[in-house]
């Protein structure tokens, strides 16, 4: 089974990395790399360093649909492609190549939370579960024939680090058994349902941005679905400060203000009040609640926002 596999960010590592191990790897394509920073340096992604380490080729096109990598791709006569959190739509011409096809990993239980951001809408919605969906691709977004599900409870305080880890490391489980079930015609092709669907569309920088006259439930999984990057947005001194751990407290406090105790800094809400954990101002880098404390001297009844 010739594969080319399609993937950028880390959550895809795992994924490619059992799957080189156990099929031929012809090719690896990733999103263009951006230029980053003050010194605009271009920084490859952990699935294409690992994949130049291997020998394996690595792609980088700024549009996969482009006729010219299409022509290139096919040249290297795949049975099947692989895609996992890579940021392009694949053509129905591209789609033709693979005797087999493509397949995507979504980090989603299809149809719910079709698109970009589904770990991240999912926690930010206070679900109790999601899962991995593994699906056949046509040119819709994540609307293909399902191969299979796997379903995983979220933990009340998981992060979307924590959460992508876990459901990365589903998806490299079952992929072996379900890459050989598409070679020998065994898996199976289920239709989704679009009465059901829902999607996850990219972050939008205003919903970054906490309203601290919502409830703490909502402050909370906001600040879980931005962990540890980019972090949940506020403002502190006229300063924008990112929020990257917290916990919620009963505490009642004024939404928005700033409550001292044992060490620990509360911020109000509409029913109760968060406590910060972990918190990155500008420009600068990450710090302990206690340390914002010492370092900024905070102090009773200041406000955030």
């Amino acid at each position: 089974m010739r594969i080319i596999f399609f993937g950028s960010a880390d959550f895809s590592l795992p994924i490619i990395k059992t799957i080189q191990a156990n099929f031929e790897v012809v090719g690896v394509v990733i999103t263009k790399p951006k230029p980053k920073g003050r010194g605009l340096k271009v920084i490859l992604p952990k699935v294409a360093e690992w994949a130049n380490s291997c020998g394996l080729q690595v792609f980088d096109p700024h549009d996969p649909n482009d006729l010219i990598f299409i022509n290139e791709l096919a040249g290297l006569k795949p049975d099947l492609y692989v895609l996992s959190a890579y940021g392009h739509i694949l053509s129905g011409q591209l789609l033709k190549i693979p005797k087999y096809g493509g397949i995507n990993v979504h980090p989603s239980l299809l149809p719910k939370y079709r698109g970009a951001a589904p770990i991240q809408r999912v926690i930010m919605a206070g679900e109790k579960t999601t899962g991995i969906t593994i699906f056949f691709m046509d040119e819709k977004i994540d609307h293909g024939e399902i191969i299979a599900q796997k379903t995983i409870t979220i933990e009340p305080a998981e992060t979307y680090g924590l959460l992508s880890q876990r459901l990365s490391l589903l998806a490299e489980e079952i992929m072996v058994d379900i890459i050989k079930s598409i070679e020998d015609g065994s898996c199976p092709r289920i239709g989704q349902d679009d009465t059901s669907k829902l999607y996850a569309p990219k972050l939008q920088k205003d919903e970054m941005i906490i309203n601290w006259r919502e409830k703490t439930d909502k402050i909370f999984n906001l600040i879980r679905a931005l962990s540890p990057s980019p972090g949940a947005k506020t403002l502190f001194r006229g300063r924008e400060l990112a929020i990257t751990s917290a916990l919620p407290a009963d505490k009642k406090i004024e939404p928005a203000v700033c409550h001292i105790e044992n060490r620990n800094i509360y911020v109000g809400t509409a029913d109760g009040s968060v406590i910060l954990k972990e918190l990155k101002p500008e420009n600068k880098n990450r710090i302990s609640g206690s340390d914002f404390i010492n370092g900024f001297r905070i102090k009773e009844g200041e406000r955030f926002g």
